[in-house]
């Protein structure tokens, strides 16, 4: 029987279903009105833009399922930022990983020559890491910001 498995991000368990943890990481469907939960949405005409990187405001990490004992952790990233204009979108995101070091890398543009209105949309960005995590330390950088988290290790219950 699975007693723990888990991944805690900054001191908190972004593996757990209790209401302050869905409050920091938010539904992926419908519940919040406030941010809208972007794609992205990679460039496909000959529009020109700019493209820089995202404007990020918080990031959580957490368990993207249950592994058996001994199998690596998938980890899955809540990214919330605001885009500048109602013409701006995300466009790209990339990933490197170094060990313990993960790096993601999220872009936006905005069209060139176009008027767009001056509105802050919220939103929020799920990823899905690439590869599984093994119990230990790590540092996510989500545009450089880091954010450190930790891959709790899963084991077997010694009372069944």
């Amino acid at each position: 029987m699975v007693a723990a498995a888990g991944l805690a991000a900054c001191g908190g368990s972004g593996a757990s279903a209790s209401g302050a943890d869905r409050d920091r990481y938010g539904y992926r469907v419908g519940s919040d009105d406030r941010r809208e939960t972007m794609q992205v949405r990679p460039i496909a005409d000959s529009t020109r833009y700019l493209v820089y990187p995202a404007v990020v405001d918080s990031v959580a990490v957490r368990a993207a399922g249950r592994p058996a004992p001994g199998d690596a952790v998938a980890v899955e990233v809540l990214v919330q930022g605001a885009l500048p204009d109602a013409c701006a979108e995300l466009t790209e995101v990339t990933q490197s990983r170094e060990g313990h070091f993960v790096a993601v890398d999220l872009t936006m543009r905005q069209p060139l020559e176009t008027v767009c209105a001056a509105v802050v949309r919220p939103f929020r960005f799920y990823v899905v890491l690439d590869g599984g995590f093994e119990a230990g330390s790590y540092t996510l950088r989500v545009n450089g910001k880091p954010t450190p988290f930790q891959v709790l290790s899963v084991r077997e219950d010694a009372d069944r």
